[in-house]
């Protein structure tokens, strides 16, 4: 990743923005995108969250292997299964920038990644749980960057999904959607490796279904440069929100250990281990999963 103080690609940053600019920044709202991935980049946002990416493999076998070990489930995401449930299937051919289940697929793997920026560290099996049985999802796709402050319940029916299917690209918008990624890719990466590459297609998945929510809000059946604008400002929005806010802390259903005094504490409902930095004795806390995680089904 490109460090604030190195020099080396600038010119060629400085030309890429040039053209861009020349091109597109007569579209409304553009660059207040620019300003906010800035913004992002100067706060080292994406640093730490590339970071988090890089890794991510290790963490996830490490929790695959545990899990496996204590014959417990992780519960899928229901907008996944709903998207599987309505055609938008693993190994189902699809046109390029179009909405298919990598798209789904990767939203979830985003704002899982997401909850481990804002825990502060890789996550157990409760704090999946507490995630994916959350309507976190749903507010960002039936939302979009309203998702931290609508007040209510969400649920995309089946006419949702169809009409996803349904939205096609403006020629403008595509080109438009590309040459920003591509802008905010090299200012990001002055080398691409396997990390890299994943890290972006992993953003442009997550960024397509975005855009085509934001046409069929706006009941449109046509991706449009808005639609693209309202997709990056919500990919902001998650990005910057403390979204173990929003998870459902009531699958925090094992309890605290202190490494010091060895007393433990079990979690209320509202209550997660992120709430609890040390124990009252001084010692710091760990948390240690409830077997009664065993006993769920993923389909409560």
């Amino acid at each position: 990743m490109i460090g604030h103080q190195e020099n080396q690609s600038q010119v060629d940053l400085i030309n890429i923005y040039r053209d861009f600019n020349k091109e597109y920044g007569h579209i409304e709202g553009v660059f207040e995108v620019l300003e906010q991935f800035l913004c992002l980049w100067e706060k080292e946002y994406w640093e730490s969250l590339f970071k988090v990416h890089r890794d991510w493999a290790k963490n996830l076998q490490a929790l695959s292997l545990y899990i496996d070990k204590q014959t417990q489930v992780i519960p899928h995401s229901l907008v996944l299964m709903q998207a599987i449930k309505n055609g938008i299937c693993p190994g189902q051919h699809s046109m390029g920038h179009s909405v298919n289940f990598h798209c789904f697929r990767d939203l979830n793997i985003f704002l899982e990644k997401i909850h481990s920026l804002y825990i502060g560290g890789a996550l157990v099996e409760d704090d999946l749980w507490a995630l994916h049985k959350s309507d976190l999802a749903e507010r960002v796709l039936g939302v979009l960057d309203q998702f931290d402050v609508f007040k209510g319940n969400i649920f995309l029916k089946d006419d949702f999904f169809n009409c996803l299917k349904k939205v096609s690209w403006n020629s403008e918008a595509k080109s438009f959607f590309i040459k920003i990624h591509n802008l905010f890719t090299s200012f990001l990466f002055e080398k691409q490796g396997n990390h890299e590459n994943s890290f972006n297609q992993e953003l442009k998945n997550v960024l397509v279904l975005l855009a085509h929510c934001s046409a069929v809000w706006s009941d449109s059946t046509e991706i449009h440069t808005q639609h693209v604008i309202r997709a990056y400002k919500t990919l902001f929005k998650i990005i910057t929100t403390d979204i173990t806010l929003l998870v459902d802390k009531s699958y925090y259903t094992g309890r605290l250990l202190c490494e010091k005094c060895k007393q433990s504490y079990e979690l209320l409902e509202d209550e997660a281990p992120y709430d609890f930095s040390q124990c009252s004795c001084g010692g710091d806390l760990y948390y240690v999963n409830s077997p009664k995680s065993s006993n769920k089904n993923i389909n409560d």
